[in-house]
């Protein structure tokens, strides 16, 4: 499975920042990882995988979630992981526009992102968005709290990686 190759290809470092935690991830672990991801495709949970065909076969480079709040659904989670070796290409700027969008579309007015402070490619990405956002840091972790803007118009000029197929 594709996410499985993508989660087992992270450095450590890179799993670190996604999960917040430097345990340990068995190969178990991290097939129902995958599984918890693939299942995504749900009104209150979406999972974007963005791929690369390298070779003969695809493979996953990137992966991105969108998680709505059980209790208020103008909330959404946001989590999003750039292979090591593909990072700063733009990947991860155009999933989270795709994020926002899908977000946009199904009502979400704010998004949220847990992070380690430490986790500065991340907060730069939502920086660069351009849209209204408080983070805040404590003990480590930072909150990041993004609005969704209203407008349509306002998300079409997301970026459009060259590498990328929409």
């Amino acid at each position: 499975m594709l996410l499985a190759e993508l989660l087992c290809r992270l450095s450590e470092r890179a799993r670190r920042l996604l999960y917040m935690s430097s345990r340990h991830f068995s190969a178990e672990a991290i097939w129902s990882e995958a599984m918890r991801m693939a299942q995504g495709h749900s009104p209150g949970h979406t999972t974007l995988v963005a791929t690369i065909w390298p070779n003969e076969y695809d493979e996953a480079v990137a992966v991105a979630e969108l998680v709505r709040d059980r209790h208020d659904l103008t909330i959404g989670e946001i989590a999003l992981v750039v292979r090591d070796d593909e990072q700063r290409q733009g990947i991860g700027s155009f999933l989270l526009w795709r994020l926002l969008r899908v977000a946009q579309l199904n009502g979400i007015t704010s998004l949220n992102a847990s992070m380690l402070a430490e986790n500065s490619a991340m907060l730069r990405l939502i920086r660069t968005l351009g849209l209204p956002y408080t983070a805040t840091t404590r003990y480590g972790e930072t909150q990041v709290i993004v609005r969704v803007p209203a407008q349509p118009e306002v998300l079409a000029s997301a970026p459009h990686p060259q590498k990328l197929a929409a």
